[in-house]
Order: structure tokens, then C-alpha cells, then sequence
């Protein structure tokens, strides 16, 4: 048997990535372009019921949240940029640009990325037209983890899902009438059944913990910050493995938004 052990964010950054913290917490943003009434703290908040929505002027939104450090990865979840046309969310250290993502829909995004500190940590979104008054809902910042092995075969995609669910009235030939759509939630199960029984008793509890403070974003490809969605509602498990006891098989059953 090959024993495939995974390694800390900083040095790894292929894989399926989970956050395990969280230091924008409490912090209020300097915003660019700013929402008259609106309130920028909101933004910090992982209460989806609250969002920011910025101004309609010719400059591009941008929130700011100054000198951070120690992080891996940032993350947004909730907002509208790709609404009018594509668009491009962009992550800056300052003036020094270090990630961008090019959407089409209004996925939500996670940037990765070896642990690092910022000047300035920013976030643009640039879109088309540039006076379109984008909303956000939530962003997050702090360290993760990269699963190395990846997710178990036949793991739904909720990245690319929707939290819609559509239903058709018929008439008397079976003809269709009208439609209706319902929201849905998207309960997903993942599964790592061949995990080093260290890594289950040191970094994952540090993920199980945080989990039952506030949700967890999942990133399931790295090459692709739009494959992402904020997680709740956990459920975990670890269990013996069937024919080793340096392994464990760890599962978190869970309920996912994807933005769209």
C-alpha cells in the first residue's frame, strides 16, 4: 500500500484546498468606489443576509483591508460582478497584483497560494460596465489546508451545480403550461478514505474546530479560483481504516452555496 501523506498550504498548493481560518473577522474595509448608506463591515460578516453594494462611478470597487499576515488564501463569497457581462476579480499586495480570476457567472472565488504576508491586501472587481453597482456579500482570509490525494470518485460538483430546482405544469394532452423555480441547498459528502492517521489527529482537528465556529470555503481545482463554494452545517467523521492503523478514512457531510 502507498501511504500518500498531505503536507502543510505553504508548501503545497495543488490539490483540494478547505480554509481553516479566518482573520478578517471584526476588520472593516477602506472601500473604493463606495455604496452611499451602505455599511463595509458587513462584508466581514459571513451572515449572507447582509452584503455591500458599491457606488456607480467610472473607478473600479476595490476593498481594501490593510497589512495582513500569514495567510494562504482569500475568498469571496456572494456577489454580482459577473452579472451584467464577464468580469474579473483581481488580487493585489498593495499596487503589485497577485491573482486574477475571469468569470463568466457568479461563481464564488478562492485564491490559494504559499503562506504570505500583505502590505495591503486587496480586492478589485472589474466589470463591464465599470459603473455597475456590484454587490458582495462576504469575504475571508487566513491559512487552509491542501489535500493532496483529492476528493473520492463520483464527488458531485457543487462548483458547477445550482441551487435551483424547476417544475412544470402540464395540461390536459401533457403539453407544457407554465414553469416554477425553488431554491434549493446543495448537501454535499466528502470523503478522504486513505488519510495518515497523524494528519486526522493534528491539522484536521484544527479544520473541525474552526468549521463549528463560522462556514469553510472548498476549492476543488487550484488552477481555477472559481471552483468554490462556502460551506455549513458540518458533520464529521473519522474512522478506523480497514487494514492499517496509520491510516484513517475521514468524511465531513456538509451543505454548499456556489454563488450561482
Amino acid at each position: 500500500m502507498t501511504i500518500i501523506s498531505n503536507v502543510a498550504s505553504q508548501v503545497l498548493t495543488n490539490g483540494i484546498s478547505i480554509s481553516t481560518s479566518n482573520v478578517l473577522t471584526d476588520q472593516t474595509p477602506v472601500i473604493t468606489d463606495a455604496g452611499i448608506g451602505e455599511t463595509p463591515s458587513n462584508i466581514s460578516d459571513w451572515d449572507h443576509s447582509l452584503n455591500y453594494t458599491c457606488g456607480n462611478t467610472a473607478l473600479d470597487f476595490e476593498v481594501s483591508y490593510g497589512a495582513q499576515s500569514n495567510i494562504s488564501y482569500v475568498a469571496i463569497s456572494g456577489h454580482t460582478a459577473a452579472t451584467p457581462a464577464q468580469a474579473t476579480i483581481e488580487l493585489y499586495n498593495d499596487s503589485t497584483l497577485v491573482q486574477t480570476a475571469v468569470i463568466k457567472r457568479n461563481h464564488n472565488i478562492m485564491f490559494t497560494f504559499p503562506l504570505r504576508s500583505f502590505q495591503d491586501l486587496k480586492i478589485r472587481f472589474v466589470t463591464l460596465p465599470n459603473s455597475h453597482q456590484t454587490t458582495v456579500t462576504f469575504i475571508a482570509a487566513g491559512q487552509h489546508l491542501t489535500i493532496k490525494t483529492g476528493e473520492q470518485t463520483g464527488y458531485k460538483r457543487a462548483w458547477l451545480n445550482r441551487h435551483t430546482t424547476q417544475r412544470t405544469t402540464t395540461n390536459l394532452v401533457v403539453g407544457p403550461v407554465a414553469g416554477t423555480r425553488k431554491a434549493k441547498s446543495l448537501p454535499m459528502t466528502l470523503s478522504f478514505p486513505n488519510e495518515l492517521a497523524t494528519f486526522a489527529e493534528d491539522e484536521w482537528q484544527t479544520f473541525i474546530d474552526f468549521s463549528f465556529d463560522q462556514p469553510f470555503f472548498i476549492k476543488e481545482q487550484s488552477d481555477k479560483p472559481e471552483s468554490t463554494y462556502i460551506c455549513s452545517n458540518p458533520k464529521h467523521g473519522i474512522n478506523a481504516h480497514a487494514q492499517t492503523r496509520q491510516l484513517d478514512a475521514i468524511t465531513v457531510k456538509f451543505t454548499a452555496y456556489n454563488g450561482l
